[in-house]
């Protein structure tokens, strides 16, 4: 007769390693998910000056999974709950997994005409992100080549409007709320216009190609972007 303490412990063990089998299964579907990324096009070529002043071109990021996202540093909407994000990310998840040297969040001023590298620096400052960091770029440029990379390059649509029109087309979009957001900087400079833009994240891989674009960028968890980021890393396709 076997001794009933065996059958208690083997049943433990059974159930540890059905458990174990069955978050394993769970983690790998969520990257399997992502595993098979459609190459959707090449990242645009540019040469643009980050907030430290120094000039860099795609080029120097090859081998690293980029995160890209496109900002307007008076935004009080989705822009400052998009930083914040990105700096959760970043500490809560890439610092925790090892992966923060492999990947490098990416940010296009989408307001060049009218901001730099100050307001860059101090737009992101208010939400947790260190303009010494360099798993972070924050690029300014002209507006012709910002518009032809941004636009033309990314996909991304972005106009400037004035916050008396912006208001006079409210009734034309009921039913759309978006938070108010604390931008101290945008308190500060009591500018009259906007930068309406596509609210999108796009994720290119490490030879330069666009892999993944994140519909409503201000929503994008931390667990989305890192399954994404280790499918990439995990491929290395």
């Amino acid at each position: 007769m076997v001794p009933r303490l065996f059958w208690v412990t083997a049943s433990s063990a059974t159930l540890l390693v059905v458990g174990l089998l069955g978050f394993w299964l769970g983690q790998s579907h969520v990257t399997d998910r992502y595993a098979s990324l459609p190459i959707l096009t090449t990242a645009p070529d540019y040469t643009m000056v980050n907030q430290l002043g120094d000039k860099v071109s795609p080029r120097a990021l090859l081998g690293k999974v980029q995160i890209v996202t496109f900002l307007f540093p008076y935004c009080t909407t989705m822009c400052p709950l998009i930083a914040a994000h990105l700096t959760n990310f970043e500490n809560e998840a890439l610092r925790p997994s090892g992966l923060a040297d492999k990947v490098m969040i990416v940010s296009f001023d989408l307001d060049p005409e009218n901001t730099g590298l100050q307001q860059m620096r101090s737009f992101l400052t208010q939400y947790g992100w260190s303009p010494r960091d360099t798993h972070w770029e924050y690029f300014v440029s002209t507006p012709d080549e910002m518009c032809r990379v941004v636009s033309r390059g990314f996909g991304v649509w972005y106009k400037r409007v004035s916050l008396a029109s912006e208001a006079a087309d409210n009734p034309n979009h009921a039913g759309i709320v978006q938070p108010e957001v604390e931008n101290r900087l945008a308190t500060q400079s009591h500018v009259n216009y906007d930068i309406v833009h596509d609210d999108v994240l796009e994720v290119v891989d490490q030879r330069g190609r666009i892999r993944k674009i994140f519909d409503n960028a201000d929503t994008v968890g931390s667990q989305q972007q890192l399954s994404v980021v280790r499918a990439l890393i995990g491929s290395q396709s």
